[in-house]
């Protein structure tokens, strides 16, 4: 009874470990730089950050499959669904990583935000999200978009 009590509870708990969240491929992804930035669509400030996959970009060009984005959100807010995603493009190859860029051309109303990247391969299920968080304060609005502080999910609905 005890042989079979305990086989159950691990097939069920296979069962379960398979039909658990998706993980990510990659290996490891990071925000590069910069950490802290005023008025970045003023300044056409980039925001870099570098991915590693283990046989996808530890070769010469961009690794096939792979998609980087820059995320912004509120200050203390967890990356995820609700932040503000743009699509990062390939900038170089450094060492066995691979480098992507945002030119920021986005802008935000007034505030402070934090930033990050996010990193998928072809087929995952979820996202590698850097651990490494960046400070932007929007002081001007150097767009076409109020000068005046907005509600997260108003600033979103913008874009």
């Amino acid at each position: 009874m005890f042989k079979k009590l305990t086989l159950s509870l691990l097939a069920l708990a296979l069962v379960a470990a398979a039909g658990g969240a998706a993980a990510s491929s990659i290996g490891w992804g990071n925000l590069q730089w910069p950490f802290t930035t005023t008025d970045p669509a003023c300044t056409g400030t980039g925001f870099f950050g570098q991915v590693w996959m283990s046989g996808v970009t530890d070769s010469p060009g961009q690794g096939a499959g792979i998609t980087a984005e820059l995320g912004f959100g509120p200050v203390g807010s967890t990356p995820d669904a609700s932040w503000l995603w743009l699509p990062a493009v390939f900038n170089i190859d450094s060492g066995n990583n691979d480098e992507y860029v945002v030119w920021m051309t986005t802008y935000l109303p007034a505030g402070a935000y934090h930033y990050t990247y996010r990193y998928q391969y072809a087929g995952d299920g979820d996202w590698y999200v850097a651990s490494e968080r960046g400070t932007a304060t929007i002081i001007q609005s150097c767009g076409a978009v109020p000068t005046t502080t907005a509600a997260w999910g108003s600033v979103k609905a913008m874009y």
